[in-house]
């Protein structure tokens, strides 16, 4: 599928695609040899290696959830006394190594064995939160330290994501594929609950410097699950260096612009990066604190029920694991996702707290699916030398969730946070309205 679409001609299948598929191929014997071979909403589950992948993610998840919760916290907490210019300038050094670093992320996960590039950026990730904690737990810690933080984690994600997507298709059979990035993102929601309340339950009772160790033991999970994942390696490129690096970068940028499917979900998911996901990293933790009045567990609860919806969202996309019309579901998810930011702007003005929560519950449930549908649909598009780098595309596109989130952080401050959100999510619908009637291609995407 993937070698018709990248141009001219179909290449040879490089051996860690046949290799891949000659292990899944065996699994699959054996599973239907005994009667067990499933489909379904947890299918993907039979395969060994992605349930390490999975654990995997769910202890990433859980330390990067926590961390979500407590460094907006942290930034505006007497200790450092950050103020919302801060939230946005601290999420920009947690995401410009990605704007700076994404394609070339890509082009090692394409150089470079995979598991060996996550083992890397997970122990580094976990180093850095334990680095944190021990400056806060020493009461050393200044604002300029959670910019480097986040700075360095930012390099370890720029990292760990091309390695991790472009490995699941080495693990799953492609009719699985859609399966197991539901499955994917669902765990991460399932964290979002339970690393937003116990963040916010630690935060408060036990302070940010425990809540930033436990992060890190957490995360040290991921590197052992990682550990153990036993995958067939990919094609490596003979001959690398910084102009063999470059030359895969614009390799990898000329292939993602001449392919239709790839080309405009980047498009697409570059306006709901910058002006919906604004919503997680800035203002949501300034309604929870402004508007809401709910404090820091309140902030926990909420980012716990945007979670729920999460976990719903992947759930049933998982089951429905559509392989079909996925550019048209892409824009309707991201249209309702835009739809819901307004509602609940508006709802916060009513002053019903819990109306305002409930519409948290189904912003969570619009906003996994989107992730998963253009994950899949990029893997499904790529070949498996090209993986990684078509996978740093979608990465550069998060990163410049910083350019948002910092807009997002000074328009929040001039105007207040619920015009702010409005006018956001705005931009969003706008963006899915634009493809509708420029790009009809984009709804036949398959």
């Amino acid at each position: 599928m993937a070698s018709s679409r990248r141009g001219d001609s179909p290449e040879p299948t490089p051996p860690e695609s046949a290799g891949a598929a000659t292990a899944l191929e065996r699994r699959e014997r054996m599973l239907r040899r005994r009667g067990r071979l499933r489909y379904g909403t947890f299918a993907s589950f039979q395969y060994r290696n992605f349930r390490f992948l999975w654990l995997g993610q769910i202890s990433q998840a859980l330390a990067l959830w926590m961390e979500q919760i407590a460094r907006p916290l942290l930034v505006l907490s007497t200790l450092v006394g950050g103020d919302a210019r801060d939230l946005g300038l601290v999420f920009a050094a947690r995401t410009v190594p990605q704007l700076a670093a994404g394609l070339f992320a890509g082009v090692i996960a394409d150089w470079y064995d995979r598991r060996s590039v996550l083992l890397v950026a997970k122990t580094g990730s976990a180093l850095a939160n334990f680095s944190l904690a021990f400056l806060i737990l020493s009461g050393q810690i200044e604002l300029w330290h959670i910019y480097v933080q986040a700075f360095v984690k930012g390099m370890f994600n720029a990292m760990d994501q091309p390695a991790r997507q472009s490995m699941i298709p080495s693990i799953v059979p492609p009719r699985h594929l859609t399966n197991a990035v539901a499955l994917n993102s669902a765990s991460m929601n399932t964290m979002r609950i339970v690393g937003a309340s116990v963040a916010g339950l630690m935060v408060a009772f036990v302070g940010f410097g425990m809540t930033f160790l436990v992060a890190a033991i957490v995360f040290l999970g991921a590197v052992v699950f990682t550990y153990m994942l036993d995958v067939p390696t990919h094609v490596r490129s003979g001959k690398r260096n910084v102009g063999n690096a470059f030359s895969s970068f614009r390799e990898g940028i000329k292939f993602g612009w001449a392919t239709p499917s790839i080309r405009w979900v980047i498009i697409l998911a570059l306006v709901y990066f910058m002006f919906g996901m604004s919503y997680m990293q800035v203002f949501a933790p300034l309604f929870a604190k402004d508007v809401l009045e709910i404090g820091e567990r309140g902030f926990g609860f909420m980012m716990s029920l945007t979670g729920l919806g999460g976990v719903i969202g992947g759930l049933t996309l998982a089951s429905l694991n559509p392989r079909r019309h996925r550019g048209l579901a892409i824009m309707g998810v991201m249209a309702t996702f835009g739809t819901m930011l307004i509602l609940f702007s508006l709802s916060t003005f009513t002053g019903i707290v819990a109306l305002s929560l409930g519409m948290v519950v189904l912003i969570g449930m619009f906003q996994t699916p989107f992730n998963s549908l253009t994950n899949s649909l990029l893997l499904d598009s790529a070949p498996v030398d090209m993986r990684g780098r078509v996978m740093a595309l979608i990465s550069l596109d998060r990163s410049v969730i910083t350019i948002g989130a910092t807009l997002a952080g000074f328009t929040a401050h001039a105007l207040g946070v619920q015009f702010a959100q409005l006018i956001f999510a705005g931009v969003v619908l706008a963006g899915v309205f634009v493809a509708l009637t420029l790009v009809p291609a984009f709804r036949r995407i398959q």
